[in-house]
């Protein structure tokens, strides 16, 4: 699990149609509730594109499995350490309004623990080991998530 965040969103949207169609909401928001969904399913997949991108601007892997070999920290990494984690936390957050799964929601908050408390901590002490005092500079002026 806290190697591959993106298998992990992709069951958690999973679980959130589930519980969607196992529990039926009678609070509909129409299309208020839609629209919500889908700004946050689209930033969400802007936050990963953007974020994605400049890591292969700069020549890095976006796979957590390995090690980087570079430091990113411009862009929207200047605002979040973790935007493309960011990202899919805004999908999963939209898909439950877009499939009208109030239950739905605690999956994104699961995520965003799983993510916070296991996968991120590991990340960053591979990052820390492999550019030290660069990233302990960029890590303390820039937040974790916002």
């Amino acid at each position: 699990m806290n190697r591959y965040p993106l298998f992990l969103m992709i069951v958690m949207l999973g679980l959130v149609w589930g519980a969607g169609s196992l529990f039926p909401s009678t609070l509909c928001l129409g299309p208020a509730g839609k629209g919500v969904g889908w700004f946050a399913v689209l930033c969400g997949l802007s936050l990963l594109v953007l974020a994605a991108g400049l890591f292969r601007k700069k020549k890095t892997t976006v796979n957590p499995t390995r090690e980087p070999s570079r430091l990113v920290t411009g862009g929207i990494y200047r605002l979040t350490r973790n935007p493309m984690y960011l990202g899919m936390l805004m999908i999963l957050s939209g898909f439950a309004f877009l499939v009208e799964s109030p239950i739905g929601l605690v999956f994104p908050v699961i995520f965003f623990f799983l993510m916070d408390r296991v996968v991120i901590p590991r990340e960053e002490k591979v990052v820390e080991g492999v550019f030290s005092e660069a990233y302990r500079e960029y890590k303390s002026r820039t937040r974790r998530w916002i």
